[in-house]
């Protein structure tokens, strides 16, 4: 089956682990749970079986069933990838999930550390599990020797093999602790699973660290939240890095001076709205949050959609608001609440009405419309924000405690 994807900062997926188990309201409009049910209906008996299983209806809608199928016959997909392409992995599953034992999860890193012309972009929401097993000194080694074993039985190994020799050498991989072509990143949707994962990811070595606010579901605030004294309750550093003490080295007078450094940080964050059925809005202030930030402390920022949810309402020909489920207007608190125009009772909240005389339009109350993700598009204020993450070089990043 085609690897090509739609995502805009990806050139390929690569999916050698098929299933998957919701942890969190991030995933409850699961996109890969709808794909995995129409791609076990495939004709192609390959494709059938490699998602057979993992997809059942439960509590009138789809979900997934807790089976993670191991796809052994996609490993070596990226070893006859002979262009340089950035690879999105695991786009059907979790690369950290409980369920993917540890020696296969060394042999996916095995075919990344011998393919080093390719940048493999990594998200998960098991950080635990991820900061765990990346610390683990057996876990390199197992990459390290399936790197030298495994991927010399692969077909178009054995040209590209010898790049990463000095990378797949066991010796090396004694001492090794992250992979300089792997991006490393996890999934957050509101400040709640954005403290829990992105401390264990700054945890975790990493040539380059990561975010995905996709679908962003709450504000998300990088620099920590602000105390009632106007201060910061805590300073997570996330953007910047935490300043500290280095390494001291003697001077000629005999003086040890410590130079200043700074801890891990985010290098990219990707943020984007919620599409498909039941898709939930976002505000536009929670994308600027993140964008103003990351431009304050230099760090790249994708905004990739606004989703179903967009600023401009649906018009017919005669420059009248569309009504109905398609052009469906609602009005969104930056807090996440949602109001229905005037006062209308929404399911989900209570009536505009009762926010204006609550006094709760100082919480910078927005008007957002069910347009469709096409329609809504990638603009935010006025224009595109595609930037991809700085990579620094090795020695760069271990001074910064990387």
């Amino acid at each position: 089956m085609s690897t090509n994807t739609a995502i805009e900062w990806a050139d390929k997926t690569w999916s050698p682990i098929i299933g998957c188990t919701r942890v969190t309201r991030g995933c409850d409009s699961c996109y890969a749970i709808r794909t995995a049910n129409i791609r076990t209906y495939n004709p192609n008996p390959k494709i059938a079986a490699a998602y057979a299983g993992t997809v059942h209806r439960a509590d009138g809608r789809l979900d997934w069933t807790g089976q993670v199928n191991l796809v052994e016959a996609r490993l070596p997909d990226p070893l006859t990838w002979r262009k340089p392409l950035r690879v999105f992995v695991n786009s059907q599953s979790d690369l950290f999930h409980e369920q993917v034992p540890e020696e296969f999860i060394a042999r996916i890193f095995a075919i990344m550390a011998v393919t080093p012309r390719h940048t493999y972009q990594v998200l998960t929401k098991r950080h635990g599990r991820m900061r765990s097993l990346l610390g683990k000194p057996g876990f390199w080694q197992a990459v390290g020797r399936h790197a030298r074993q495994d991927a010399y039985r692969h077909r178009g190994a054995e040209e590209w093999i010898e790049e990463g020799v000095s990378v797949c050498d066991p010796a090396t991989f004694k001492q090794l602790r992250q992979l300089p072509n792997l991006w490393l990143g996890v999934s957050v949707e509101d400040q709640k699973t954005a403290d829990m994962r992105i401390l264990a990811l700054l945890e975790t070595p990493a040539a380059v660290r990561w975010i995905s606010a996709e679908p962003l579901l709450g504000p998300i605030d990088l620099w920590g939240k602000v105390d009632l004294h106007g201060g910061r309750s805590k300073l997570t550093y996330w953007l910047d890095g935490r300043p500290g003490l280095g390494e001291g080295y003697t001077t000629g007078t005999g003086l040890v001076m410590h130079p200043l450094v700074t801890g891990p940080r985010l290098d990219w964050v990707v943020a984007g709205g919620e599409s498909g059925p039941g898709a939930r809005p976002a505000h536009p202030d929670w994308f600027r949050l993140l964008r103003d930030q990351c431009a304050h402390s230099n760090v790249r920022y994708w905004f990739k959609q606004w989703g179903q949810w967009g600023l401009e309402a649906p018009l017919d020909g005669e420059g009248r608001i569309v009504r109905g489920a398609r052009g469906q207007g609602v009005t969104l608190a930056n807090d996440g609440t949602v109001y229905a125009p005037g006062d209308l009772a929404y399911p989900d909240g209570p009536c505009y009405g009762e926010a204006i005389r609550a006094g709760h339009h100082r919480a910078n109350l927005t008007q957002v419309y069910s347009v469709g993700k096409k329609a809504a598009g990638h603009e935010l204020d006025g224009r595109f924000h595609q930037e991809f993450p700085e990579t620094r070089p090795a020695a760069a990043r271990a001074e910064a405690g990387r």
